[in-house]
């Protein structure tokens, strides 16, 4: 069983009640914590600190000692084997036990590509088949092959933009006998973009030559870097998702833990924490690693509530609206 403290900063608008709570109590910690237990492998307790963010930045060196070691004595008299800061907290807050965030979920919305396709195909009315689906290449050759085997039962064709085709051709092989997917290979970024439906970008298309403007009509899912003046994209683009937790975990969280984690960050934590893949980042290594991601997805009763991004250069936040 593992014990984890998420420590959670206090809201602006609680601030007059919380400096009435600290003239009584000098404590950093708003007592009684709240104890939600995730499953059998993981508790996680939600540790309020009676101070904003603001004012933690301005904690000087005692206050930031005294803090420390309240955070440490809570721990132990709780047996608890981590604390985990926000992204947003200052670095002097870390000691030991007590670290920032590292997890982003990026992962999760990494591992969840078939779903982001089978939302598309449902507003659009058609199955996932019937897209004509391409991968811009990058740095990460497992990710590729993780991808192009993950989607061979679903599609009969893909197109693979890369600029390290040398490279990549004997394991494309290796993917087409062991799968009979059609797989086409090119370097060339104007004709591999022609006719998509789908690009599924895990590079940066700054890497590749364009011997003009490109103007694409393709749905981006993107997992890389789109920084091209180059190349104009029309259709949305995914750079991420909102999530729903079941309704007990989604039920126990106030908006001061909302706000200082995000939900896929907090999904993150749990998946990590639950099934020991405290290396997992944000570039998935195989196949297996997605199917498990996946698998306990799913089975923890979590669900993509919409996808995330840009339409025509505008951000938004509700995507399905959109497609």
């Amino acid at each position: 069983m593992t014990n984890l403290g998420l420590i959670v900063f206090s809201s602006k608008e609680e601030s007059k009640l919380l400096k009435i709570k600290r003239f009584f109590l000098r404590k950093f910690i708003d007592e009684p914590t709240k104890k939600i237990k995730i499953n059998e492998e993981l508790n996680i307790y939600i540790i309020r600190i009676k101070y904003t963010l603001e004012e933690i930045n301005k904690f000087k060196r005692f206050k930031i000692k005294r803090f420390k070691k309240n955070i440490y004595k809570y721990s132990v008299e709780n047996r608890l084997d981590k604390c985990i800061l926000p992204v947003s907290a200052p670095e002097s807050l870390e000691f030991g036990i007590c670290i920032k965030n590292p997890f982003s979920g990026h992962f999760i919305y990494a591992a969840l590509l078939v779903n982001i396709l089978e939302i598309i195909a449902e507003k659009k009315g058609v199955s996932i088949k019937e897209f004509e689906i391409g991968i811009l290449h990058g740095d990460n050759n497992n990710l590729l092959y993780s991808y192009i085997k993950l989607l061979s039962p679903l599609v009969k064709f893909i197109t693979i933009i890369t600029n390290k085709k040398k490279n990549i051709q004997e394991e494309i092989d290796k993917i087409y006998y062991e799968t009979g997917l059609s797989i086409r290979l090119t370097e060339d970024i104007e004709s591999g973009l022609d006719g998509l439906d789908i690009i599924i970008n895990l590079g940066d298309f700054n890497n590749f030559k364009k011997g003009k403007k490109i103007k694409s009509n393709a749905i981006v899912i993107n997992y890389g870097t789109l920084n091209s003046d180059e190349i104009i994209f029309s259709n949305i683009v995914v750079n991420g998702i909102s999530i729903k937790f079941d309704n007990s975990f989604e039920s126990a969280l106030d908006k001061n833990t909302i706000s200082c984690f995000t939900k896929l960050e907090l999904a993150s934590i749990i998946f990590c924490h639950s099934e020991d893949r405290t290396n997992v980042n944000g570039n998935i290594a195989d196949n297996s690693t997605v199917s498990s991601i996946l698998s306990q997805f799913l089975k923890s009763g979590y669900k993509i509530t919409s996808l995330v991004g840009s339409f025509q250069g505008t951000e938004c936040k509700n995507l399905d609206l959109k497609i």
